[in-house]
């Protein structure tokens, strides 16, 4: 397999027997592979873990061939973008109920990457902070969404 991402990621596909185009650009967090192909569904799987795990694969390789790699993202049928969008929604809507009644909101168990587009969501909120509890056994902690102390 190539050293190239894409053409990495391609080369997978192929093997895993799946016919897609992926197109590849740059993010803050690295780079965004994108794929497109009629069978998205199967890869993304039941709450995205098959595109996770696929994405921690291509990572595992390249880092394995340059430590130096980019993180790299994939993203099938534009999930990932749905899903940072709804995540996005959702937290909003949480905090409006802090601000409206002050009490401190627990949200649900969160991947890395989840509670990463949070805390930048909230980064530089002037009323609403974002602390991560304790987490569980696969890596996911609840987010707890309060006032910030003036």
């Amino acid at each position: 397999m190539a050293n190239d991402p894409k053409q990495m990621l391609s080369d997978l596909l192929r093997l895993m027997g799946f016919e897609g185009k992926v197109d590849q650009f740059t993010t803050e967090d690295g780079l965004l592979l994108h794929i497109e192909c009629a069978d998205g569904g199967r890869l993304i799987g039941k709450q995205g873990q098959t595109l996770s795990h696929l994405q921690f694969l291509l990572n595992r390789m390249l880092r394995k061939q340059n430590a130096e790699a980019p993180h790299i993202i994939v993203d099938v049928c534009r999930y990932r973008e749905r899903a940072h969008d709804l995540l996005i929604k959702h937290a909003q809507e949480e905090a409006d109920r802090v601000r409206r009644w002050g009490d401190p909101v627990q949200m649900e168990p969160m991947s890395p990457y989840e509670r990463r587009v949070l805390h930048r969501f909230y980064a530089t909120d002037q009323e609403i902070e974002i602390l991560s509890e304790a987490g569980d056994e696969t890596g996911r902690k609840r987010m707890t969404l309060q006032l910030r102390k003036k």
